[in-house]
């Protein structure tokens, strides 16, 4: 891979990782304000229902099929030079779009009945609780809509490497969210419904800035059903649906079972998904930002037939992944406790939801690393076109995870659903880059032992350092700022026990600070 070819990766992801933490920040404020006035009770919970499957489909479209289907395509065209067919083709590819997220969110709206007792069947025993979970559903099911235009235009965008507005469209729809939450909370019974309503709004702001950019670079509307490119996008988005849906899948099965309070928990559906929240924080910011940042570029070197590069592509991206997310797991699952109690336990989240909801994270944790390579090693099978590995290896993972679940949710309540999906995640990861290695014909894991041994040493370190200054500070100050004290402490034993353990991947960090990728989120557009 040339360093070119390396720098490009670290700007793009750099700015998706910006974008992104701006999202992320904002989407903490969010849910501190939502632990807040709503905790784990029935109207949180009812929530976190109504807004799985419309958010499950956007994450399916927005990081998921679309995505990882238009843009190998759309690359190729741009690549051979053939400017005129790529518009025609992304007009083609809107009228399907349109269609479909339309159609999607009006049967959504009206089976939302059917939709909850298939998602959260512990909710029948409540009739009042059910009854406010249908009523949400169909306020947030035309979400789907709004979000799946998004989606397509993230797709153009991120195929003419503009990757900063749709990365700020999260931040957007997090801000509607908080300004629900602040003003019209209170002044709305029940207030969750104003939430409902805030996610409506943002969906609409966050389709609509994107729209500017795309005319700018050329898009016009035409409606156009047919191109001989939409054949090949069909080829690659059905199978890539279905490896997708084999992720969400196993997260409408983890609603389903934490809804059965009984076994897992009072509180269960909410603990997890706070605990999600938390572990998606590292991933979003590095681990989705490279497999988004870096597929454009494997199209290319797939489109050229130029495997060792795209190997070479590959390797770094993965190391650069080992880099943060070792860190990350280690913290999580270190500061655990002291991160869930210091962002929510106020209002409405008591002790118990905190002490749920961090063992739920500490049991996540394990699997982080392991989902951002399948992210990243998952975009190399499709650049390669090759539908059929992911999606097979998708869903044994998903049968992992049911069987899993089903034996660990007795004896270890809500921590055995967490821990039976980092299990699954890992056992895919491991079967990715196996598969890979066959496609490629040369190793992929062996060559990144030695950096993960050193990354891992490192981490381990700041591991025990943070462990070792949050219990010094517990009886010291507020916890609040012990525990930030404690996280920017982290990242300097990190940075010193890299250069002990000699982490090479510190240079490349050097260099990106270098060109620094704020100024990209201004200049890309």
């Amino acid at each position: 891979m040339t360093s070119s070819a390396s720098t490009r990766i670290a700007r793009s992801t750099g700015v998706l990782a910006l974008a992104t933490g701006a999202s992320r920040l904002l989407g903490f404020v969010r849910d501190i304000l939502l632990a807040g006035l709503f905790g784990t009770g029935a109207q949180a919970q009812a929530f976190v229902v109504a807004f799985r499957l419309p958010n499950l489909l956007r994450d399916l479209v927005a990081e998921g099929a679309v995505t990882s289907a238009f843009v190998p395509v759309l690359s190729w065209y741009r690549a051979k030079g053939r400017i005129e067919e790529f518009w025609r083709l992304s007009q083609a590819l809107l009228a399907r779009v349109l269609v479909f997220v339309c159609a999607a969110a009006l049967a959504g709206a009206l089976a939302a009945p059917q939709i909850v007792r298939l998602i959260a069947p512990g909710f029948a025993a409540d009739p009042e609780k059910f009854a406010l979970t249908v009523r949400l559903t169909r306020i947030l099911f035309p979400f789907v809509a709004l979000v799946g235009l998004w989606a397509y235009f993230m797709g153009l965008l991120n195929s003419l490497r503009h990757f900063a507005m749709p990365a700020l469209g999260p931040a957007i729809l997090n801000l509607a969210m908080i300004a629900a939450c602040l003003w019209w909370v209170p002044r709305t019974t029940p207030g969750i419904l104003a939430v409902a309503v805030g996610v409506m709004a943002g969906g609409l702001v966050q389709l609509a800035v994107q729209l500017p950019v795309v005319v700018r670079l050329g898009f016009q509307w035409r409606w156009r059903w047919r191109h001989p490119g939409s054949a090949e996008v069909m080829r690659l988005l059905g199978p890539r649906t279905v490896g997708s849906a084999a992720y969400q899948a196993s997260v409408l099965v983890h609603t389903a079972l934490a809804s059965l309070s009984g076994i897992v928990g009072e509180g269960a559906v909410a603990a997890l998904y706070f605990a999600n929240r938390l572990v998606q924080l590292p991933l979003a910011l590095f681990g989705t930002a490279s497999a988004q940042a870096s597929l454009p570029l494997l199209s290319e070197q797939a489109a050229q037939e130029d495997l060792a590069g795209l190997r070479g592509t590959l390797l770094t991206v993965l190391r650069m992944v080992g880099f943060v997310m070792l860190p990350s797991t280690v913290g999580l699952m270190v500061l655990a406790f002291p991160i869930v109690g210091g962002l929510f336990e106020r209002g409405a989240f008591d002790r118990q939801a905190t002490v749920m909801t961090a063992q739920a994270l500490i049991c996540y944790a394990l699997g982080l690393v392991a989902y951002a390579v399948a992210k990243v090693l998952t975009g190399a099978f499709y650049a390669l076109r090759d539908t059929r590995t992911p999606v097979r290896l998708a869903v044994e993972a998903v049968a992992v995870n049911l069987l899993l679940s089903l034996a660990l949710m007795w004896p270890l309540r809500v921590n055995g659903l967490a821990l039976a999906a980092a299990a699954a995640n890992t056992l895919n990861a491991l079967r990715l880059v196996r598969g890979l290695e066959r496609r490629l014909g040369a190793p992929l894991l062996q060559p990144l032992i030695p950096s993960l041994i050193r990354q891992a040493g490192a981490s381990a370190l700041m591991g025990l350092g943070c462990w070792a200054m949050w219990r010094a500070w517990l009886s010291g100050g507020p916890a609040w700022l012990g525990l930030l004290l404690v996280i920017l402490a982290g990242l300097v034993i990190y940075a010193a026990a890299c250069r002990l353990f000699r982490v090479q991947e510190v240079r490349s960090i050097v260099r990106w600070l270098g060109n620094p990728p704020l100024l990209q989120i201004f200049v890309s557009e």
